[in-house]
C-alpha cells in the first residue's frame, strides 16, 4: 500500500514536481473510487466520475491553499461528491433513485470476485441484504455515513464537506443510523446488527475491480449462518474506526435506537459522545456560588430530578450554596434574566475537547451562558442552537471548547441566566455545570 500523503508531496505536486504529482493522483484515484462506488453503488459510473475528479483535482491543484492534509482531503471529497450530485441532477430525481436500487449484477459480480475475503466469510444471502439495505437508504444518508464511518472524518471535516454546521451533521448522521437499521430490521437483522452489516459493506465495496490489499477489508473470524450475524471479533483498524461510528451518538449500543425513522431521538443519543465526560475525573463541579439574580424578589424554584415531575422547593439566594453544592440531584430553574454564577477550585482550563458542560431542559436556545473572572469582568459564549426535531424539551448537554473562544481574560466562574419564561415550569431547568479547572501544581497537558 502506498504511504499516507503528508504536506510536503502535496506542496511539491502543486509546484509541478511530476513524482509528487504522481503520488498524489494515485492516492486521490484510489481513495476516489471507494468514496464513489460506495456513494453510487455503480461500477461504470464510478470510473466516468473518478475520471473527472482526478482530472479537475490536476487542473485546479496549483491554485489551491493547502495548508494540511486534512484540508486538501476535505476538498477532494467535497469535489468528487459535487460530480456525483451534479450527474444525478442532470439524470433527474426518478433516475436517481432507480440508479441507486437497480445495479445488483455488477454489486453482485464484485461481492463474489475471488481476491475479496467477504466471499469466504458471508453467504450470497447475507450479501444481498447487506448491499440491498445500504442502496434503499437515502444518498445523503449513505454518504455520511461513509464520510463518518470509513473515512473517518470528524463532524467538523463533515460539515465543511457538506455545508452546514457540525451539529447539522451529527444530526444527519443520527438519522442515516435510524434508516439503515429500518431497512436492516425489514429483512432480518436484529437492532445490535448494525455494526456488522457497515463492516461486511466496507469490505464489499472496498474497491471494484481491484484486487483487496491487507488492512482494507474488516474481516470476522466468526460469522453465523443466516441472517442474523454475529459479529465475534474484529481484526483490523477499518473494525475500530466502523465501531466508534456506530456508537459515537448512540453512546453505548446501537440496540438503544427505537425503531421508526420518525421517532426523535432521546437525549441519551443525540448527547452519547458527552455523557461519559460528565463523571469524567477531568471535569468538576463548582465549589461556591458567587453571584445570583432574583429581579423578581421571590427567590428560586429547586427541582428534584428523581422526582422531575414538580417542584420540589423554593429557597431564597442565599441558601441556594447549601442545596446547589452538595445536592447533586437537586436542579434549579431559571426564568427570564434570573441567573446563578458558579465558581470553581481554579480556573477554567483548554484541554482536548469540550471544556465547559452544562445539563438543563427545555430549548437549549433559552440558556445563555457567560464566562466571567469572579468579580467584574464578564464574556458571553455563544448562544446554544436549538435542535427542533422534537427535541427541544427534553434533557440537553450544551459544551463549550475554550479554544474556539477569544477570552478577553482568564475564566474562574460561569454564570447560567434564563432566557424564557416557557417550559414545563417557568423556566429553564439547569441541572449540572461540568468545567475542566487548572489545578494548582498539576502538571497539564
Amino acid at each position: 500500500m502506498a504511504k499516507e500523503l503528508n504536506i510536503q508531496v502535496i506542496h511539491q505536486a502543486q509546484a509541478g514536481n511530476m513524482q509528487g504529482l504522481s503520488a498524489v493522483g494515485e492516492q486521490v484515484r484510489q481513495k476516489v473510487d471507494t468514496y464513489i462506488y460506495r456513494l453510487t453503488l455503480d461500477y461504470h459510473l464510478t470510473q466516468d466520475l473518478t475520471q473527472e475528479t482526478v482530472l479537475e483535482m490536476i487542473k485546479a491543484l496549483p491554485g489551491l491553499e493547502v495548508h494540511n492534509v486534512s484540508g486538501f482531503w476535505g476538498w477532494i471529497f467535497r469535489t468528487a461528491l459535487g460530480k456525483v450530485q451534479h450527474h444525478f441532477r442532470l439524470q433527474g430525481a426518478r433516475r436517481l433513485a432507480q440508479k441507486t436500487t437497480s445495479d445488483d449484477f455488477v454489486l453482485e459480480s464484485h461481492a463474489i470476485d475471488d481476491n475479496n475475503p467477504m466471499n469466504a466469510l458471508v453467504s450470497e444471502e447475507i450479501r444481498i441484504t447487506v448491499l440491498g439495505a445500504l442502496q434503499a437508504i437515502k444518498i445523503k444518508y449513505r454518504n455520511i455515513l461513509i464520510l463518518r464511518c470509513f473515512e473517518n472524518l470528524s463532524y467538523g471535516q463533515i460539515a465543511g464537506i457538506l455545508g452546514g454546521s457540525e451539529l447539522r451533521s451529527r444530526l444527519l448522521f443520527l438519522r442515516a443510523k435510524h434508516s439503515l437499521k429500518n431497512q436492516l430490521e425489514r429483512h432480518g437483522f436484529k437492532r445490535d446488527h448494525l455494526l456488522a452489516a457497515l463492516t461486511i459493506f466496507a469490505g464489499l465495496t472496498v474497491g471494484p475491480g481491484k484486487k483487496v490489499a491487507a488492512g482494507e477489508v474488516v474481516l470476522a473470524s466468526s460469522l453465523e449462518t443466516g441472517l442474523g450475524i454475529g459479529l465475534a471479533s474484529l481484526i483490523t483498524t477499518k473494525t475500530a474506526i466502523t465501531a466508534a461510528c456506530v456508537l459515537c451518538i448512540g453512546g453505548f449500543t446501537v440496540s438503544m435506537i427505537k425503531p421508526g425513522s420518525s421517532t426523535p431521538p432521546t437525549s441519551e443519543e443525540l448527547y452519547g459522545h458527552l455523557y461519559p465526560l460528565l463523571n469524567h475525573i477531568e471535569f468538576v463541579a463548582p465549589s461556591q456560588v458567587v453571584d445570583v439574580n432574583d429581579p423578581d424578589n421571590d427567590g428560586f424554584l429547586l427541582v428534584n430530578l428523581n422526582t422531575p415531575q414538580s417542584p420540589a422547593q423554593r429557597l431564597k439566594p442565599d441558601n441556594l450554596g447549601d442545596v446547589l453544592l452538595t445536592q447533586p440531584h437537586m436542579g434549579l430553574v431559571l426564568p427570564k434574566d434570573h441567573w446563578v454564577e458558579l465558581g470553581f477550585d481554579g480556573p477554567l482550563h483548554d484541554g482536548p475537547g469540550p471544556d465547559l458542560l452544562i445539563t438543563t431542559r427545555a430549548c437549549r436556545f433559552y440558556t445563555r451562558v457567560f464566562v466571567t473572572d469572579g468579580l467584574s469582568k464578564v464574556f458571553e459564549l455563544p448562544r446554544p442552537q436549538c435542535l427542533r426535531m422534537g427535541v427541544c424539551w427534553h434533557k440537553h448537554i450544551i459544551d463549550f471548547d475554550l479554544a474556539t473562544l477569544d477570552l478577553p481574560f482568564e475564566p474562574h466562574a460561569v454564570r447560567l441566566m434564563g432566557n424564557s419564561n416557557r417550559g414545563r415550569v417557568g423556566g429553564i431547568e439547569f441541572y449540572s455545570v461540568r468545567a475542566r479547572i487548572k489545578r494548582e501544581g498539576a502538571l497539564q497537558p
